[in-house]
């Protein structure tokens, strides 16, 4: 039995070497690989209804879940039973559950913004991203009345070595 060794290329290897005509949009997406530039996400403008990235599953999911398990230990064990492990399913859900929520919605976030360009305007006009330059923290551009475009050619517009 052979095992073949499946070579997998890095992001900024599939893109290919520079061409000088590059989008915008390539522009940044090879910046943020270099680690030239901070993307950020706002978890207040993209955490709720209407945003292209929110989920009410992942938001309310577990709320849900945490009632359901309370009314269900009343129910079968009694109202201490039920009450102990409300507080303690809440403690945790408080502790767990805004992280894995920013978690989750990041990882969205970055596969829209980075798929296409089409998956940037729509976050960008949202509103709910921002660039920062790794090197210069006062270059910033923040969606959606910055001028994405014109900063990454203004800053973004270099040559790949790092």
């Amino acid at each position: 039995m052979s095992t073949k060794k499946i070579d997998t290329l890095s992001p900024l290897e599939e893109l290919g070497p520079r061409t000088g005509d590059e989008s915008p949009h390539e522009l940044i997406y090879r910046s943020y690989l270099l680690g030239r530039m901070h993307f950020g996400t706002k978890i207040a403008i993209l955490n709720r209804p209407g945003s292209p990235v929110y989920n009410a599953y992942e938001n309310w999911g577990p709320v849900a879940l945490i009632a359901f398990m309370a009314i269900y230990t009343v129910l079968t064990s009694g109202v201490g039973a039920g009450l102990t492990l409300l507080l303690v399913l809440v403690v945790a859900g408080v502790l767990i559950l805004p992280k894995w929520v920013l978690k989750k919605m990041r990882i969205r976030v970055l596969e829209m913004a980075f798929s296409g360009e089409q998956g940037w305007v729509e976050l960008w006009r949202h509103g709910g991203i921002s660039m920062r330059l790794a090197a210069d923290a006062g270059a910033v551009c923040d969606g959606p009345e910055g001028d994405w475009e014109a900063f990454a050619r203004q800053y973004l517009d270099l040559p790949d070595e790092p």
